[in-house]
């Protein structure tokens, strides 16, 4: 019975060291770029932003794991970021001079809904290409009353009726009552409609409202922070892979438009600035439909006392008129005028200013 029960351990421990020699480490290797759950933080077009997984899940001898790009020694090994064993995930990528980086490119439509990753806080927003056309909005064209000046209405007085026979044109210069002295009293008269000497009415309106200028593809560029450490001098920390919705490679960006350095040869430039002479047509009043009229009233007395007839200035004849001592003239501009202008005109373009993204394809 004794011999049994040793016979099972010994069987136990050896299937324990079989298992031990066959166990798969890989397993614990971490998963750099997660595929984003639906708790991730927002990206383009409603999908989720990149992650980097910056822990790493082992460690050598410290109480935590390692966090590969905050320039600590989180498991107390004595090795920070790259230079730990732990962050195989992660490189030394060397920066050339006058260039900025390492960081990890989006280009793409709103750029401000995609989040940087945790481990990659510094954001850089680097422009776009491709303006979206988006017109200024012009308020509506208005015209107040108008100002009006008529020219100088004159009457034709007739010695026989029916307008006809020896004829004598006066102008009508004052509004004022005008005593004819004797009875005036002509065989018939006409008077035409005056003309409109000038005519204005004040615009309004007109203003631009300018939509914030937009591209139709948007980069922005997710660096790591200042304090990371593990790499020589001129090299940073960066991620191996990317995900989602940022481009495949690590970037460096400088302003201008510049060619690559060899090691980055997947070249993008974005304009950083924008030309916006957007603006609205002048709001101007048409006052063709403004008029003038005139109207003629008789008196019998003098000192334009007791009105016996008014007539309008329209070229009809006036027969048979009554006899007259006094007369008075009203003369009047009226209608309104027609708004013209307020329309959108300019357009956003590129600037001049230029940023180049380059990446490691």
């Amino acid at each position: 019975m004794r011999r049994s029960a040793l016979q099972s351990v010994t069987a136990l421990v050896a299937l324990l060291a079989a298992s031990a020699c066959t166990l798969d480490f890989d397993q614990f290797e971490p998963e750099l770029f997660p595929e984003t759950s639906g708790s991730g933080s927002g990206g383009a077009g409603g999908e989720g932003g990149g992650q980097v997984t910056t822990t790493s899940t082992a460690s050598s001898g410290g109480s935590g794991a390692e966090h590969c790009l905050n320039g600590d020694d989180d498991d107390g090994d004595g090795a920070v970021d790259c230079a730990d064993d732990d962050c195989g995930g992660f490189a030394c990528v060397a920066v050339p001079e006058d260039w900025r980086g390492p960081g990890i490119l989006y280009q793409g439509p709103a750029a401000a809904d995609v989040a940087c990753p945790e481990g990659l806080p510094t954001r850089v927003d680097v422009g776009g290409r491709d303006v979206l056309d988006t017109p200024a909005t012009c308020s509506p064209c208005a015209c107040g009353a108008p100002t009006v000046a008529c020219e100088t209405p004159a009457v034709t007085v007739y010695g026989s009726d029916e307008c006809n026979g020896v004829s004598l044109t006066l102008p009508v210069r004052s509004e004022n009552c005008i005593n004819l002295g004797d009875d005036f009293q002509p065989g018939s008269y006409s008077a035409e409609t005056p003309d409109v000497d000038s005519a204005t009415c004040p615009a309004s309106g007109g203003e631009a409202t300018l939509p914030p200028p937009r591209f139709g593809t948007e980069g922005v560029v997710c660096a790591p922070g200042p304090d990371i450490g593990g790499c020589a001098a001129a090299e940073a920390c960066a991620p191996r892979e990317i995900d989602a919705p940022f481009e495949q490679g690590v970037c460096i960006w400088r302003e201008g438009e510049r060619r690559c350095p060899d090691e980055f040869g997947e070249r993008h430039v974005f304009a950083s600035s924008v030309i916006d002479d957007r603006d609205c047509t002048r709001c101007t009043c048409d006052a063709s439909g403004v008029a003038c009229a005139a109207t003629l009233t008789l008196f019998r007395r003098s000192g334009c006392r007791t009105p016996v007839e008014t007539v309008s200035f329209n070229g009809a004849c006036v027969d048979d008129p009554p006899p007259a001592a006094s007369v008075s003239l009203e003369v009047s501009g009226s209608g309104s005028c027609r708004p013209r202008g307020g329309a959108p005109t300019g357009e956003v373009e590129e600037g001049e200013d230029k940023i180049t993204v380059c990446c490691a394809g």
